[in-house]
C-alpha cells in the first residue's frame, strides 16, 4: 500500500516537472495567483515582458509587486468579481521596479470543487506584437518585386496543359479577366490557385498596379486586422503609420488565399471593407476610400462552410458573384506529360542538368498515379528524381525517384485498383517496377495478335511511334515474329 502510494507520488512529482517545462517553453507569458492574489506561476516568457526575474515575484503579493490603482485594475479582482474570463484585454500598468509594461491578456477562473480558488492569465506583449506586425508588412513591400514590377511572375500564357478541362478554365479566366467583378478561384491544394489569380489580375485594366497576395490561414488572427486595415502611430504601444493590404492594393487587385481560414469576427469586417469600399486604420478617426479588386481563393466548399455556420451567407455572396474551377490533376492526366516536360526544362536550368525525357516506365507510373497533391506535388516528385540523377544523364527513370516517393505511389496505385477487382487481383506482393512491366507486357503482346505482328499497326493502335514501340519490344524482349508465325500456322 505505502508502495503505490509513493509511486503515485512520484509520477505526480514527474508531471507536475513536465508541466512547468511545458509552461516555460511557451512563447507568452504565463501568471497564475490564488484568490488572496499569492502569485503562484511565473514562467520565463513573462520575465522577459515585465524585465524581472521570477524569484522576485513568486509568493509575492500581486498588490505588492503591481502599482496598479485603483485595485479593481487586478486582473485578479476583475476575474473574481464577474467569475468569468476575461478576453482580449489591454492594460498599461508600472512594475515595482518602476518598469512599465504593455500587454493584451486573456485571464482565466480556476475552480476546485466549485469554488473559484485562483486566476490565471496567457499575456503577449504589444511591443513584440508591433514588431512582428512590421515585419510582416515590410516583407510584404519586399515581395512585391518578383519577375514583374507589379508584384506577379507568371500570366495565363504560363499555365500549361493540353486537356480540355485546363483549357476551359483558362477560356474562363481571360473572359473574367477584363472585368471589375469579385472572383472566387475553387480548387485543391496544389491545383494552382494563385497561378490563375496573377494571370487574371496581367490580363486586366489593373495590370500596371500592384498584386498583393496574403495567405490567411498563414497570419495570426491578432494581426490579420491590422495587416488589411494599416495602423496609425499611437494606436498601440509600438504602432506606426502603415497602409494596410487594401490600401497597397489601390487600384490593383488583393488576393485573400484560403479565405475559409477567417474567423467569423474578420469576415464580418471584410464584409463591410467590400460594401462600402472604405478602410479604417487601426487608431484612426477618419476612413479612407480604396478601389481594389478582389480576388479569393478557397480549397473548401464555402457553401457546406456556410450551411454548418463557419462562414457567412452574406459574404459568401459578396465573394462569388463570378466562380471559376481548376479541375484536378486526377481528371487531366493528358496534362502529366506537358507538365513534367515543363518541369524538367525547369530544373534543368536550376541544377545545371541535360535530362531530355523521363523514361517510359516513369512516365506510365506518373501517369496512373492519381496526385492527392496535384500540380505541385507532381513538380516535387520531378524535382526529387532530378535532384539524384547523374551529371552527364539525359533521361529520368524509375530508379532516380526516392524509395519513400515509389511505396507512396505504389500504395495509391493499389487502393485504387482495389475498388475495380478483388483483393487477390491487386499487385500488392509485386515490386512496382515487376507490375508495371507486366501491365505493358500484356498489353503489347495481346495488341501484337490483333495486328497478326505488324509493328506500325500496333503502334497506332496503342499511340506511340513505331520507332518507340521498336524500343519497348526491346526492352521487354518480345518478338512480334513470333504472333505473325502462330497466325499463320
Amino acid at each position: 500500500m505505502l508502495e503505490n502510494k509513493q509511486k503515485t507520488l512520484e509520477e505526480l512529482s514527474s508531471e507536475n516537472q513536465l508541466l512547468h517545462e511545458i509552461i516555460d517553453s511557451i512563447s507568452e507569458g504565463v501568471y497564475a495567483a490564488n484568490k488572496d492574489g499569492t502569485i503562484l506561476i511565473y514562467n520565463r516568457a513573462f520575465e522577459r515582458i515585465e524585465a524581472t526575474k521570477r524569484q522576485n515575484m513568486l509568493g509575492k503579493k500581486d498588490t505588492d509587486v503591481y502599482s496598479l490603482p485603483p485595485l479593481e485594475n487586478l486582473q485578479r479582482m476583475a476575474v473574481l468579481q464577474s467569475k468569468k474570463p476575461l478576453l482580449e484585454q489591454y492594460m498599461t500598468y508600472h512594475l515595482y521596479t518602476g518598469k512599465k509594461v504593455d500587454i493584451v491578456y486573456n485571464s482565466y477562473p480556476f475552480f476546485e470543487n466549485g469554488e473559484l480558488t485562483a486566476v490565471y492569465s496567457i499575456n503577449r506583449d504589444i511591443p513584440s506584437i508591433s514588431e512582428l506586425l512590421t515585419k510582416v508588412m515590410n516583407s510584404f513591400g519586399q515581395n512585391k518585386s518578383k519577375n514583374r514590377p507589379n508584384g506577379t511572375s507568371f500570366s495565363l500564357d504560363d499555365i500549361v496543359g493540353i486537356s480540355p478541362s485546363i483549357k476551359q478554365a483558362i477560356n474562363q479566366a481571360r473572359r473574367i479577366a477584363p472585368t471589375a467583378s469579385t472572383v472566387m478561384i475553387y480548387g485543391e491544394t496544389g491545383t494552382g490557385k494563385e497561378l490563375f489569380a496573377q494571370g487574371i489580375h496581367n490580363a486586366s485594366p489593373y495590370s500596371s498596379r500592384p498584386f498583393i497576395a496574403v495567405n490567411c490561414a498563414a497570419i495570426p488572427e491578432t494581426l490579420m486586422e491590422s495587416l488589411l486595415m494599416g495602423t496609425v502611430k499611437g494606436a498601440f504601444s509600438g504602432a506606426i503609420d502603415a497602409p494596410g493590404l487594401c490600401e497597397q492594393a489601390e487600384n490593383g487587385t488583393l488576393f485573400l488565399d484560403e479565405i475559409n481560414s477567417l474567423s467569423i469576427q474578420l469576415q464580418a469586417k471584410l464584409l463591410r471593407l467590400l460594401q462600402d469600399k472604405r478602410v479604417r486604420r487601426l487608431g484612426d478617426k477618419t476612413e479612407r476610400t480604396i478601389n481594389c479588386r478582389i480576388i479569393s481563393a478557397t480549397n473548401q466548399n464555402l457553401y457546406e462552410a456556410a450551411s454548418n455556420g463557419s462562414f457567412r451567407d452574406d459574404l459568401l455572396y459578396r465573394l462569388t458573384p463570378v466562380v471559376l474551377h481548376i479541375p484536378p490533376l486526377r481528371q487531366r492526366p493528358e496534362d502529366i506529360p506537358v507538365l513534367s516536360k515543363e518541369f524538367i526544362s525547369r530544373f534543368n536550368d536550376q541544377l545545371n542538368l541535360n535530362i531530355k525525357q523521363i523514361s517510359p516506365d516513369l512516365l506510365e507510373l506518373l501517369s496512373l498515379y492519381k496526385w492527392p497533391g496535384n500540380v505541385r506535388e507532381l513538380e516535387h516528385v520531378i524535382e526529387s528524381a532530378m535532384s539524384i540523377v547523374e551529371n552527364t544523364a539525359t533521361e529520368v527513370i524509375l530508379e532516380d525517384l526516392p524509395t519513400f516517393l515509389v511505396k507512396r505511389m505504389l500504395s495509391n496505385l493499389s487502393a485504387n485498383k482495389s475498388n475495380n477487382t478483388s483483393a487477390a487481383e491487386t499487385p500488392t506482393s509485386k515490386l512496382l517496377v515487376e507490375y508495371l512491366r507486366q501491365c505493358e507486357t500484356d498489353l503489347i503482346q495481346n495488341t501484337l495478335k490483333m495486328t497478326n505482328g505488324n509493328v506500325s499497326d500496333s503502334a497506332k493502335q496503342l499511340g506511340v511511334s513505331r520507332q518507340d514501340l521498336h524500343y519497348r519490344l526491346r526492352k521487354l524482349g518480345i518478338k512480334s515474329s513470333t504472333y505473325k508465325a502462330e497466325f499463320i500456322k
